[in-house]
């Protein structure tokens, strides 16, 4: 009996402290073993939490847009906005419209790293300003997308290659475009790539 009584309270060798305590307590007070349901009043409010999602954080964004000819439209997912396949012979390659943060240096500099992931970081700056410097801009809308091409003319075809776009929605998050292939997938749908960039449109709850 004893030894039965000290594996439930886990009190060692003083149960009788513990019979004490059970006769003299309460009967309101809680009890070892007790299993209680507490209901919050209907007044009670949770604090919001902050959202680092730009989708989220702009109402919900939505695009819409024109799919150039030959490309797949496969629509949204996650993060994603949109993804495009273009056919390229047995493999299809994607162009995908994401909503994030930071800067369009970052983003080409990160791009870079992963062509040559043996890059030096002073290879990625010089290769990042030279990417920048041959940026193009062209109007999306009432906004200015800048469009940079991370690829050589002297690129093989085979070559893996980027091309990309940002497009400010407001003053802390940007719609990135991205297609990553072959040097001549890229090369054959630079042009469609371009119009498929000014096609795009957010919904009119979104901040511009």
């Amino acid at each position: 009996m004893q030894r039965a009584f000290q594996s439930i309270v886990g009190i060692g060798s003083w149960p009788w402290l513990a019979l004490v305590a059970i006769g003299c307590s309460d009967p309101s007070e809680i009890q070892l073993g007790d299993i209680r349901t507490y209901v919050a009043p209907s007044s009670a409010t949770v604090a919001p939490q902050k959202v680092s999602n730009p989708r989220s954080a702009s109402g919900g964004l939505s695009i819409s847009y024109e799919a150039p000819d030959g490309w797949t439209d496969r629509g949204a997912s996650g993060m994603r906005l949109a993804t495009l396949a273009i056919g390229g012979g047995d493999q299809d390659y994607e162009v995908t419209v994401i909503p994030a943060a930071g800067t369009l240096e970052a983003n080409v500099s990160r791009w870079l790293g992963q062509l040559d992931p043996s890059a030096s970081p002073e290879s990625l700056i010089e290769q990042t300003t030279r990417v920048l410097a041959e940026a193009k801009k062209q109007p999306v809308g009432e906004a200015e997308a800048t469009l940079v091409s991370l690829m050589t003319d002297a690129a093989k075809d085979t070559d893996e290659v980027i091309l990309g776009a940002m497009i400010p929605i407001d003053e802390t998050a940007s719609l990135f475009v991205k297609f990553k292939g072959p040097a001549d997938v890229a090369r054959r749908e630079r042009e469609a790539f371009s119009r498929f960039v000014s096609s795009i449109r957010w919904n009119e709850g979104a901040p511009r």
